[in-house]
């Protein structure tokens, strides 16, 4: 059995490699939320079955509400494509990379500061690479089979009082 979960404020990601896990991972979660007066927002959360074809997914559900299955999940800016395609994740973390070097560098033309180097390195060490490091990092559980499934449950949770 290969379990796990990323947890980051309001989101949390479950991890396994059997569908039976995943649902028993999925029904502790709703007795949980339940004693913490939290509901699963069931709406903003999706399941997917990576490295699939995408035909007889397992069904899954949380406290009675059925989970929708995607092609891709969002997780902390960085999106995961069912089909695990390295091509679509680089594209996805290089746009705001590329976009802030080209402020950057429009910045830098608008204001007559290319004649001073190290203001564009700085701008550049600032904003730049910040921009390009978000969401460049695959977190993953080093349990899980690597040519296995892989299913990920993104849940978001909603307080009620």
């Amino acid at each position: 059995m290969c379990t796990s979960h990323l947890l980051y404020a309001d989101d949390l990601t479950l991890l396994t490699n059997e569908p039976r896990d995943m649902q028993i991972m999925l029904s502790r979660l709703a007795v949980y939320a339940r004693n913490k007066h939290l509901i699963v927002n069931t709406s903003k959360s999706k399941a997917v079955h990576f490295n699939s074809t995408g035909e007889n997914v397992p069904v899954f559900d949380v406290g009675g509400a059925t989970l929708h299955h995607k092609d891709s999940i969002r997780y902390l800016g960085m999106i995961f494509y069912r089909t695990l395609n390295m091509a679509k994740y680089a594209e996805h973390a290089s746009r705001p990379f590329l976009a802030s070097a080209y402020r950057i560098r429009r910045f830098v033309c608008e204001h007559a500061l290319a004649d001073r180097p190290h203001t564009s390195l700085w701008l550049a060490k600032t904003y730049v690479i910040p921009a390009g490091m978000y969401g460049s990092q695959l977190w993953s559980t080093g349990r899980c089979r690597q040519a296995g499934i892989l299913l990920a449950c993104c849940l978001r949770f909603i307080c009620i009082f």
